[in-house]
């Protein structure tokens, strides 16, 4: 490995390429990129009992070996030091957290320790011996018949994957939950929530205000001006609708829009209906609306009939007329 020529500078270059292999070894399992960058000669002392030997070729056999049977780790907490002991001799020395990645489906965490020779011909650095160390491989001083101190570190990290995978899936499934109730373009509930709250039973929590919203058209929009233009009319016409009945209003259609309202009184949502109305036909927009209250228990789904009849007989008594003249755009309305 090309290398700078001052002291200084082979000192960094020591513990760079000392770190360069241990990546190489545990994050790549490379083994042919950490043979290049052998001497001769060579020693090597692994973390293994057996792993030890003096001559090249026999470490180089050796690492072969390993190629594909070290699992994908995670280094972290690096730590090295150098100094020259010899002109353009270098030993680094180093310790490291070495853990296995959540993709291997193994749960390991070890410190390890390393200490390397680094030779210089030139600017040219390669490396003469590796002293690999695992002061968890043996028992400790105050463990008693088996590695318990190891056992430990393991179980910790075993427990911060669990803990980091069920955080990732809980994230996952809110977005999911998200997503599955939610109207993306308007930020408003969806078709799928509505269903839902039609579905279930709400004796037990009168009053009821049910709004439909029909918004006027769309289609005429979307045909002479574009979809972008006609996203953005549904977008104006969701925020008037969000403004005063966050929480409980719902994109159910292309251009329909319901509330569901559990809070209110009568005349306090009525007011609220009209007011989004207003609101609407000051930007432009023009909508049907119509609206039920109840104060006795019932179900959604005999709301949802009355929200259509009162539908049908707002155009009745408006008639289509009312539409055309207000906007440029012509009528899509219900019948």
């Amino acid at each position: 490995m090309e290398q700078k020529g001052g002291a200084q500078d082979r000192k960094q270059a020591a513990i760079k390429l000392t770190s360069w292999m241990a990546h190489k070894h545990y994050c790549e399992n490379d083994s042919e990129a950490l043979i290049s960058q052998f001497g001769e000669p060579f020693s090597w002392i692994g973390a293994g009992e057996q792993e030890y030997s003096s001559s090249r070729e026999q470490v180089t056999a050796a690492f072969r070996q390993m190629a594909g049977m070290v699992p994908e780790c995670i280094i972290s907490d690096e730590q090295y030091d150098a100094i020259c002991v010899a002109p353009d001799i270098y030993v680094c020395s180093g310790m490291m957290w070495i853990r296995t990645a959540p993709s291997t489906g193994i749960a390991l965490r070890v410190h390890q320790r390393i200490s390397t020779v680094i030779r210089f011909s030139g600017t040219t650095a390669e490396c003469c011996h590796i002293h690999i160390s695992n002061p968890y491989a043996e028992m400790q001083s105050d463990d008693v018949g088996f590695p318990h101190a190891m056992a430990r570190v393991s179980r910790e990290y075993l427990e911060e994957q669990v803990a980091a995978q069920k955080a990732q899936i809980e994230a996952q499934a809110a977005q999911m939950q998200w997503l599955s109730f939610t109207d993306t373009m308007t930020g408003l509930y969806n078709r799928n929530r509505f269903n839902a709250e039609m579905e279930a039973d709400h004796h037990d929590n009168p009053p009821i205000g049910v709004a439909y919203f029909d918004v006027n058209g769309l289609k005429e929009v979307n045909d002479q001006l574009g979809h972008q233009q006609g996203d953005d009319l549904l977008r104006r016409a969701a925020a008037h609708i969000k403004q005063t009945f966050a929480g409980k209003a719902y994109r159910i259609g292309g251009d329909e829009f319901a509330v569901i309202d559990h809070e209110a009184d009568e005349q306090v949502f009525a007011a609220a209906v009209a007011d989004v109305c207003a609101r609407m036909e000051r930007d432009g927009i023009y909508c049907a609306a119509g609206f039920c209250w109840r104060d006795a228990n019932c179900k959604l789904n005999e709301a949802d009939r009355m929200m259509y009849t009162a539908k049908k007989r707002f155009y009745q008594e408006r008639g289509m007329a009312y539409f055309r003249g207000r906007t440029s755009h012509g009528d899509d309305a219900v019948q």
